[in-house]
């Protein structure tokens, strides 16, 4: 898998995630306030988000642990 599949997959990823997931929602919203008319900006905050899920992934996977959604930071 190419670099541009997985950056589009990290990326859908992070917009069902501020679709359905309240604390990646509420990160979404914190990370977008005040710049609601900014051009792009809702595009740039979900890669923000995707990068974030990728250290979350990447930590849980050398950790071996499982997610804990209390531990993400709002």
């Amino acid at each position: 898998m190419g670099t541009d599949e997985l950056r589009y997959a990290l990326y859908q990823a992070a917009q069902m995630a501020t679709y359905h997931n309240e604390r990646f929602r509420a990160l979404f919203i914190r990370y977008l306030k005040g710049r609601e008319k900014e051009r792009g900006i809702k595009t740039k905050v979900r890669v923000k988000l995707a990068a974030k899920m990728l250290v979350i992934a990447w930590t849980l996977m050398k950790n071996n642990t499982d997610f804990d959604p209390s531990l993400l930071r709002v």
